[in-house]
């Protein structure tokens, strides 16, 4: 996730061998980032020196720390700890959301002063701390209700889950003893961005506007790529063919069969990033899951980090 985030703000990141985890190359500055929660570990990385050489330019790095260890007090690196990280995290998927590019105010490090903290922009006019605006499902079902469907007393959180809403287009044919095989297909659905679950998903349904104020915004741990490429697969699998024919040689009749597939380069995918909104319910130990747009209890966790019981 850290690999999106600094990629999301232009960096080329690359994973680097221990006791770093990783490096990030952005146009003005590099980065070298390590996950941990260990003491000795930290204070090593905090108090070493780490250059870049870039051909005639030596860069020295800036040191990110990422660490669930809240007793960690570093001098010399920009100290990220979850709250930091998920408010990113947030922040880069709207970035995504909004073809934007993320920028990472990255503050000079002072011996001096013992914690610095990243603070993040991006290039849009509005505040984001305000009701952001993002491709949606709309909330058809209000928190009470919601409530009341999950069957517990208890406090709900609106969550927007992310999807990836695609639409495929596939053109071309092979022509195999004078049949001609057609690979005309279109067709469209929704991934989780989450845990790959699909979902039908309606175009007309999505609104593009703001969202309620204290709505969390998940960030998608799918990504473009991948699910691009997973889709492809679906379509050629689907749209392969095997066909048999025949034909005589001499006083022979033979039998032949071939499998066709599709054109990689003529499947063409458009995808989407499209909001769930959720009312994660909350009553003691107890978590329900209803979906605010069609008011379904869901059986299965939208967040993979969410455990029904």
């Amino acid at each position: 996730m850290l690999k999106w985030i600094l990629a999301a703000a232009s960096y080329d990141v690359e994973e680097v061998g221990d006791p770093l985890d990783l490096s990030a190359v952005g146009s003005e500055d590099a980065l070298v980032v390590l996950c941990s929660n260990d003491p000795e570990t930290i204070e090593s990385f905090d108090s070493m020196t780490y250059r870049l050489r870039i051909g005639d330019e030596d860069w020295v790095c800036r040191k990110l720390l990422f660490t669930l260890n809240p007793e960690v007090r570093t001098d010399d690196c920009i100290q990220w700890g979850p709250n930091e990280f998920v408010r990113q995290a947030g922040r880069a998927a709207l970035a995504e959301v909004l073809g934007q590019h993320l920028i990472l105010d990255i503050p000079s490090t002072d011996r001096e002063t013992p914690r610095n903290q990243v603070e993040a922009t991006l290039l849009v006019d509005q505040e984001l701390e305000e009701d952001p605006e993002i491709p949606h499902l709309p909330i058809k079902v209000p928190e009470k209700r919601a409530c009341k469907i999950a069957g517990i007393q208890g406090t709900a959180k609106c969550r927007f889950i992310p999807y990836w809403s695609y639409n495929y287009v596939s053109r071309g044919e092979r022509e195999v003893k004078n049949r001609a095989i057609s690979f005309d297909a279109e067709g469209g659905g929704a991934i989780n961005a989450i845990n790959g679950l699909k979902m039908e998903i309606d175009p007309g349904e999505i609104e593009r506007g703001q969202i309620p104020a204290g709505s969390e915004i998940v960030p998608p741990r799918l990504m473009r790529e991948d699910v691009e490429e997973e889709i492809v697969q679906e379509v050629t699998e689907l749209l392969t063919q095997r066909i048999r024919f025949r034909y005589e040689k001499g006083d022979t009749i033979f039998y032949e069969e071939k499998t066709l597939k599709p054109d990689r380069n003529n499947i063409r995918v458009e995808l989407e990033t499209v909001y769930v909104p959720v009312w994660q319910v909350r009553g003691g130990s107890k978590i329900v899951e209803v979906n605010a747009f069609s008011g379904e209890i869901l059986s299965m966790p939208m967040d993979e980090g969410v455990e029904l019981l």
